[in-house]
């Protein structure tokens, strides 16, 4: 025995007709008497193919009035923006949205030659200066043999500023190496060994953490065979702790340590420990100082750190 008809066959005469008249589906499903609603309707349609080809056969294409209002007061636009008007303000002498003008351009390459006539007219109009860009044609590619170049240039150079030293020899900047070793591990270790020998051969350091101690180049400081080793143990992937490598080399000079010692916790918590000082010290301000003649917003706890930060 056959089921009920749905509502949409029933309707389905009435609602193509008022689709076909313009209204959109949600209007003819609230307009027909006896229609289902909308998302029945669109289930309605999703299952019977047929059906949903006659409804989009009718179906009447979606209009876009502020692009029509402006393909139909298009020479009124531009002789608004000759005359000094932006394309915003000459749409509201029209009634028009001007925000839409670029898109509609953009869909009608024809009309584009006047608008610009229009603009370099405005310009003269509101005494704009116009400025020419000349854009630099693209170099050409960098070869293999400048890349070697730049490679060896930055591993014996002395001076700190690689930037300037590889422009003046034309060779490949940072950028360029960087893009080249994404895509090419092997250039990537030779430019990380080059980059490791650049640094080694400019970077300062204090030996201890006396100011008035002489500085020294890590290149020298890794000759010796205790501060390699700390500096191999303390580095990371973020920044290398000098401080921790120049902790453990007093440590063997005072006779505290040993280099076997690296791989014992307890002696790289004590290493730690010094090197950090007195940074954790917290002085409390045992009396408040309200009123006593010195000039203080609010009283609290002084941390004493190296970088004497306050925190009240």
């Amino acid at each position: 025995m056959p089921g009920p008809v749905p509502k949409a066959d029933k309707c389905f005469a009435a609602i193509k007709a008022a689709i076909a008249s313009g209204m959109s589906d949600r209007q003819a499903t609230l307009t027909v008497p006896g229609a289902p609603s909308d998302a029945a309707w669109s289930r309605y349609l999703q299952n019977r193919p047929e059906r949903a080809a006659e409804i989009a056969a009718v179906r009447h294409a979606k209009g876009r009035p502020s692009l029509d209002r402006i393909a139909a007061n298009f020479d009124a636009l531009i002789k608004l923006i000759a005359e000094g008007h932006s394309a915003v303000t000459a749409g509201k002498e029209l009634g028009i949205n001007g925000d839409r003008l670029t898109e509609w351009l953009l869909a009608n390459p024809n009309k584009r030659p006047a608008y610009v006539a229009a603009m370099v007219k405005r310009a003269k109009v509101l005494g704009i200066r116009s400025t020419t860009i000349k854009v630099k044609p693209r170099r050409k590619d960098f070869t293999e043999a400048e890349f070697d170049k730049a490679i060896a240039l930055i591993a014996r150079s002395t001076a700190p500023d690689l930037a300037t030293a590889l422009r003046r020899a034309d060779l490949p900047r940072n950028g360029s190496l960087q893009r080249r070793a994404r895509n090419d591990p092997k250039f990537r270790a030779r430019l990380d060994r080059a980059y490791s020998s650049h640094s080694a051969s400019t970077h300062y350091l204090r030996y201890i953490k006396d100011p008035t101690e002489p500085r020294m180049l890590l290149a020298s400081l890794l000759a010796d065979k205790n501060f390699a080793a700390g500096f191999n143990r303390f580095k990371s992937q973020r920044y290398d702790r000098h401080d921790l490598a120049q902790e453990f080399v007093l440590a063997v000079l005072e006779g505290r340590l040993t280099k076997a010692d690296l791989k014992n916790k307890k002696a790289n918590n004590d290493i730690r420990k010094r090197a950090l000082g007195n940074s954790l010290a917290i002085t409390s301000l045992d009396a408040p100082s309200h009123g006593d003649g010195e000039s203080r917003y609010c009283v609290g706890d002084t941390i004493a750190s190296p970088c004497q930060i306050q925190h009240y």
